[in-house]
């Protein structure tokens, strides 16, 4: 398939080895992941597992319908309210999404030198961004923002913790509001009226893999190096992929 590849700048080696985390390229269509069987169809209203084929063909009409609906004020908020609950269909979605190891293995690329890898698994370049994240034992990200919709996340292995902050106007600084961890397939969402987060890999001996969902996609987002760094100083990150459907970038 063609896709569109998007060449970016080599930050510093503080800010590569810390926060990518977005990116845009087309849909693919890989073999592998096709349906199950040609009889199975994709069911708006059903309840089982499915595969990426038939999750990112349902998702991007899910979003163009949700975007239609937003037109309506009383619609927008609702749709706003209810991202990241048990009433947001994205999440439903997402939720549905088959988890098994054969499932995103092959997607799942460590590399040693860094704190962790973004692995692009689909992307249709204009409603969401697909991407599995690899993180080497006891690496965390810095804290980022999520300029789009919302970020959705499920742990596919070992244990991710997440630390989330906000803005405190008078000091210029970020204040920590929760620091929690998630394993075993758990659902996870932020949005910028949320916080800030960093997440990351606590455990020293086990690597861990997380599902991110980003929608829409984007190329740049803003990240905190430093403990100390004023929250009205944000570095600027420009986003590249470690790996692409399957094969390393």
């Amino acid at each position: 398939p063609e896709y569109r590849r998007v060449e970016f700048s080599t930050m510093s080696s503080n800010a590569s080895s810390a926060f990518l985390m977005y990116d845009n390229v087309d849909v693919v269509t890989d073999g592998s992941d096709s349906e199950r069987s040609a009889s199975h169809c994709w069911d708006d209203h059903g309840d089982g597992l499915l595969s990426v084929n038939e999750f990112t063909r349902a998702l991007p009409r899910l979003l163009r319908e949700q975007k239609l609906r937003s037109r309506s004020a009383r619609e927008r908020e609702r749709t706003e309210r209810e991202r990241g609950s048990a009433d947001d269909p994205v999440q439903s979605l997402f939720a549905r999404l088959d988890l098994s190891p054969e499932v995103w293995k092959k997607y799942a690329m460590f590399d040693p030198s860094r704190k962790y890898t973004r692995n692009l698994i689909s992307t249709d370049d204009e409603t969401y961004t697909l991407l599995l994240l690899c993180w080497n034992e006891g690496k965390f990200s810095p804290i980022h923002d999520h300029p789009c919709d919302g970020c959705w996340l499920r742990v596919c292995q070992g244990e991710i913790q997440e630390t989330r902050y906000e803005v405190n106007e008078k000091s210029d600084s970020l204040d920590m509001i929760s620091d929690e961890s998630f394993s075993d397939s758990h659902p996870a969402f932020i949005q910028d009226s949320m916080g800030y987060h960093k997440i990351g890999n606590p455990s020293t001996t086990v690597p861990a893999v997380t599902l991110h969902l980003y929608c829409p996609p984007f190329q740049k987002c803003k990240m905190w190096l430093g403990s100390d760094t004023k929250a009205s100083e944000p570095s600027s990150a420009h986003i590249s992929n470690f790996s692409e459907y399957g094969v390393k970038s």
